[in-house]
């Protein structure tokens, strides 16, 4: 059966009309109705532009040239990742960056290292302020013992003795310095050649405080103040001590000293003391040679 001829133009109509109905929405209309807008060229490449900006600003800031490489992976759509070393793993820069680190470490053991003179603990202290230590020279040949010190302080190893309390040991992580306390204190004055000065202008050399004196009592002090004997030697040697006052003083036995020679911990010990028991010697007798003895008689 034929549709009817004003059914089909009463469509045709209807379909023109719904067309050109300005209450038909684009979302009302049919799907078959609806127009598609093709997307912009200018779009399209105005957002691949952005795309790659951002890797590429991922890329600078975080160092990591793959990230670039992964930025065009995802736009060309590939799947397999870069395997492109970043630079902290390449190798050349794993060495330059080891050659620095040990560079560094040379420069800061340099920069810490400890030398000769005068310490306040681990702190560089001028000699001439309150140190409580100092670091010298260990001679050649020689060990951080007395010898050593004594040569530091220019004396004789073997002449020269040194008084109590005095701990000579190597300093820590050198190899060719020692490190010199005293218990009752350092003077505030280097100890270098100090037994061959006399800075004091005093007429006899300095460093006493060094050496081995006692008072009437028998106790320790220093030979640059009043005191009642000195100690010059000290040996597990039988020797005449008169001699070896003289090749202490650089001069004979004077009136008004006795020498006298005694055992200590199988050593013999000479030790030159005042006649007199209320005179008292000023200085050391060491090197006196013709300057006149240091004593104060009542």
């Amino acid at each position: 059966m034929k549709p009817d001829a004003d059914d089909t133009e009463n469509t045709d109509l209807g379909e023109e009309n719904g067309s050109h109905n300005p209450n038909l929405t684009e979302t009302n209309r049919p799907p078959s109705q609806q127009r598609r807008k093709p997307l912009n060229p200018t779009t399209i490449a105005l957002a691949t532009l952005i795309v790659t900006i951002i890797g590429i600003v991922i890329a600078t800031t975080l160092d990591l040239p793959g990230a670039i490489l992964n930025t065009r992976t995802i736009m060309h759509g590939e799947t397999t990742p870069s395997t492109i070393p970043t630079p902290s793993n390449r190798p050349e820069n794993k060495t330059s960056t080891d050659s620095k680190h040990t560079q560094q470490r040379a420069s800061s053991t340099t920069e810490t290292s400890p030398s000769s003179g005068c310490y306040d603990g681990d702190t560089p202290t001028p000699c001439g302020s309150p140190h409580s230590r100092e670091v010298f020279a260990k001679p050649d040949g020689a060990s951080c013992d007395e010898g050593a010190l004594v040569l530091h302080m220019g004396g004789v190893p073997g002449i020269d003795l040194l008084a109590s309390g005095i701990d000579i040991e190597p300093l820590e992580n050198t190899d060719d310095l020692c490190v010199v306390e005293r218990t009752s204190g350092m003077p505030n004055v280097s100890l270098k050649d100090i037994w061959t000065v006399d800075n004091d202008h005093n007429g006899y050399k300095d460093g006493g405080n060094f050496r081995r004196c006692f008072n009437r009592q028998g106790q320790p002090t220093s030979c640059d103040t009043d005191h009642a004997s000195e100690e010059f030697f000290d040996a597990p040697t039988d020797v005449d001590c008169g001699k070896k006052y003289e090749e202490f003083s650089g001069r004979p036995v004077d009136r008004s000293i006795r020498v006298s020679q005694s055992s200590s911990r199988g050593n013999i010990v000479c030790r030159a003391e005042v006649q007199v028991s209320t005179d008292r010697l000023t200085a050391s007798v060491r090197d006196l040679e013709n300057a006149s003895l240091p004593i104060k008689q009542s």
